[in-house]
């Protein structure tokens, strides 16, 4: 390894230390070195300091074993890839479990918005890697928590306006205030841009508030709203390889013909309350409970229920216990929770004729509870071992009242249950140096969207009685270490065997018109290395590196279309790397570069297609200085600065060769910031 030949030689580099991590997405504070499983941890105000936060992969392009595709195309959202779950998605995030503020983002169902999120809202990011379902339960793959800014302990505004190639145009403003009893944020902002490609338009805007309150040293209180409007997102497509090389900024024919793309709006409520108790303050209550109501239409690019509508109600309570005493004379953390959750979807489909509604077609009712329970103990079997066990029961029903009985009555209940339990130990071999190791389950249920039923493809009513829940059982071992308070490392290795992969697929009713439906694989094998490091080169100097290489393949995966085992994965890349350098000198100056590579995706079971090697370059540089009371920062952003050809998003098994989505050349933005403290 080369960090530590960089750290040697400067006064200035033996001086430079990096923080301590503490975790929380285990479901209970930990420091990193304790915890039993690959988890990555981002500041986002030091990973993201001079970039233009236009999307959240600026900030998660940064983790080892996470691909991040489709930033581009905002009709879609983010399309995230964690060890391979979530990799078989056609839009939003599927298999990952996301939670914000420490509000689920994931319907009992298993699906995942990350649209209303503002990037430049975002103050920490985790993400525990592999099977969590243990402390997660349904699409618990992995788990990102993310942590916006919260109110400060005195008054603070903030103004931000970024602009750039392709008509962006984002505008952001927050308002603080508070002391350390009561807090409270207002946030607003509007984004806007043309697009690199035809038919790529998008429009939105947020508006937020936070309230903390702390009427004691033992209570916490939180408190917030959000509304999120895009009434314009449009969809260019997936094209074929030779016209993404010849014209990669084109649009697929259907799409603009049939007007595809998207609106919506959400608001979203939460409160949370944390209080510690006990002679010792040895115990601890969380309560929290949410709503989301999400107001949804898309126009698809074919015409036989071809725009889809829905109104959404998610609504949740969790609540969760925690003890620390001694059992047998050893340190002892006990964990008892309980989810529960509800999404009810009013769904209609209409004819999309040419981008206008025309008959209906569809009118049902789709209604999601879930319940789930777990327990999980901490045991400090000495002072440098450290055992993790948990179970998890969950039960998902699923039922849908078929309100259109023109093609009969599709009505229909399912109901899945499920044991998840998992088992980590952690070794401290040092103060700066531990081992871990575990065995760790998830299981995702099909998705409402995901059961639409290939028998009856116009309307896709009912559900798919043929698919089943995908399962997942593995084994990791790790390492995290330090190295003269300057240098952090990692490394984790893994196998997963995968039961009743979902995958997507095309009926030939629908060839061509880019719907898709799901059918299970027999079973698939995940084995892969995910390497990161952070490094203080000097006291303005640092140095983020990583790689991942997997290899997935089908064991045995037989269909109509032909026998697939044997055959890589579709959606994730063999290889991918990430390098970031960041300076911060003299006289409020800085500059960082980004380097991006990935080896080729699979688009499709066969193998017979597949996405170009690719390497990118970003850079940016600016400068902070007091203006009167206030901080201004005005920096420039180059991104894809060598103008490198290559791919924003791979569509797995789309008809005709359409599985590309060409990401943008070389483009600039200019940003300036306002602050006053």
């Amino acid at each position: 390894m080369v960090f530590p030949v960089l750290l040697m030689g400067t006064a200035a580099a033996q001086t430079a230390q990096l923080d301590p991590i503490e975790v929380t997405a285990t479901r209970s504070t930990l420091p990193e070195t304790d915890v039993a499983a690959a988890v990555s941890v981002l500041n986002a105000d030091d990973v993201g300091r001079g970039r233009p936060l236009i999307s959240l992969a600026e900030l998660l392009d940064q983790v080892p074993g996470l691909f991040v595709q489709n930033a581009g195309n905002f009709a879609q959202d983010l399309r995230l890839s964690l060890r391979g779950f979530g990799a078989r998605s056609s839009f939003g995030v599927r298999g990952v479990a996301i939670v914000v503020d420490g509000i689920p983002q994931t319907l009992p169902d298993g699906q995942s918005q990350l649209d209303a999120i503002d990037p430049a809202d975002v103050e920490r990011i985790e993400v525990l890697r592999g099977p969590s379902s243990a402390l997660y339960g349904n699409a618990a793959g992995g788990v990102i928590r993310i942590t916006t800014r919260a109110p400060d302990t005195a008054s603070a505004a903030r103004f931000d306006q970024v602009v750039g190639r392709y008509g962006l145009v984002d505008t952001r403003a927050s308002l603080a205030g508070g002391d350390e009893r009561l807090g409270v944020r207002l946030s607003a902002g509007r984004f806007e841009s043309d697009g690199f490609r035809e038919h790529a338009a998008v429009r939105q805007y947020r508006a937020g508030m936070q309230l903390r309150w702390q009427p004691d040293g033992d209570t916490r209180v939180t408190a917030s709203a959000g509304y999120f409007d895009a009434p314009e997102e449009q969809d260019p497509g997936g094209i074929r390889a030779e016209t993404a090389a010849m014209n990669p900024r084109a649009a697929r024919d259907a799409n603009i013909a049939f007007d595809a793309g998207e609106t919506l709006s959400q608001w979203r409520f939460g409160a949370g309350l944390t209080h510690r108790f006990g002679a010792g303050r040895d115990q601890q209550l969380q309560l929290t409970g949410f709503a989301f109501l999400r107001d949804f239409a898309n126009r698809l690019p074919f015409r036989s229920g071809g725009q889809v509508a829905f109104e959404r109600t998610f609504t949740g309570l969790d609540a969760q216990y925690e003890l620390e005493a001694p059992l047998a004379g050893l340190d002892q953390r006990l964990t008892l929770g309980v989810d529960l959750r509800r999404q009810d979807d009013d769904r209609e489909r209409f004819d999309n004729l040419g981008g206008t509604r025309g008959d209906r077609v569809l009118d049902q009712q789709e209604r999601v509870d879930s319940i789930g329970v777990y327990l999980q103990q901490r045991l400090r079997l000495a002072d440098d071992w450290t055992l993790r066990t948990g179970v998890r029961f969950d039960e998902v029903r699923l039922d849908v009242n078929d309100r259109f009985r023109a093609n009969g009555d599709q009505s229909g209940q399912r109901t899945w249950r499920e044991w998840s339990p998992g088992v980590g130990l952690v070794w401290r071999a040092d103060d700066a140096l531990s081992i871990y190791a575990n065995l760790g389950s998830a299981f995702q249920t099909p998705t409402t969207t995901e059961l639409a039923n290939p028998a009856d493809p116009g309307s896709g009513g009912g559900f798919n009685p043929a698919l089943a829940p995908q399962t997942a059982r593995s084994v990791e071992v790790g390492l995290r270490g330090r190295a003269g308070g300057r240098l952090r490392y990692e490394a984790a290795l893994y196998r997963a065997r995968i039961d009743d992969a979902i995958i997507s697929f095309e009926v030939p009713e629908f060839s061509g018109s880019g719907r898709d439906f799901f059918r299970n694989a027999g079973g698939a094998t995940r084995a892969g290395i995910e390497l990161a490091a952070t490094a203080r080169l000097a006291e303005n100097w640092r140095l983020r590196a990583g790689y991942t290489g997997t290899d997935f393949e089908f064991d045995r995966f037989v269909t109509p279309a032909g026998d697939f085992s044997g055959n890589r994965i579709p959606g994730v890349p063999r290889h991918r790397g990430h390098a970031s350098l960041d300076w911060d000198g003299i006289g409020g100056w800085y500059a960082g570069g980004d380097l991006r590579a990935a080896s080729g995706v699979p688009a499709n079971n066969a193998n017979t297609a597949s996405s170009t090697d690719y390497a990118t370059v970003d850079l940016h540089a600016g400068r902070r200085w007091r203006v009167s009371a206030a901080d201004v920062e005005l920096s420039l952003g180059l991104a894809n600065v060598l103008n490198e050809r290559y791919t924003d998003n791979v569509r797995v098994n789309a008809f005709g060769g359409r599985f590309y989505e060409p990401a943008a050349g070389r483009t600039w933005s200019v940003r300036l910031r306002i602050a006053r403290p």
